[in-house]
């Protein structure tokens, strides 16, 4: 347990930064799932709305330092092979 007030204070931007990454991570996790069920189904229409959805997600996460950028790159990419394989 922190003992310093500044020890606290640290806990607390530390706890709040997680639960705002935390909230990225189920956002994006959510869209994936979203895109896969598309792709099981073969609704490419559906999947493609859902992509753009998941490319502006990864790169507002990557810019706000959530994910790495490159990882980002790489999650999208995949994506796409996906999405092209569809259809």
């Amino acid at each position: 347990m922190a003992n310093t007030d500044s020890a606290k204070k640290y806990m607390r931007i530390s706890a709040k930064k997680q639960a705002e990454n935390d909230a990225w991570y189920n956002k994006l996790k959510s869209l994936g799932r979203k895109f896969q069920k598309a792709v099981n189904e073969k609704k490419k229409e559906a999947a493609q709305t859902i992509y753009k959805d998941l490319q502006k997600s990864f790169d507002a996460a990557a810019k706000r330092n959530v994910i790495h950028k490159n990882t980002a790159a790489r999650k999208k990419s995949r994506l796409s092979a996906v999405l092209q394989k569809l259809g």
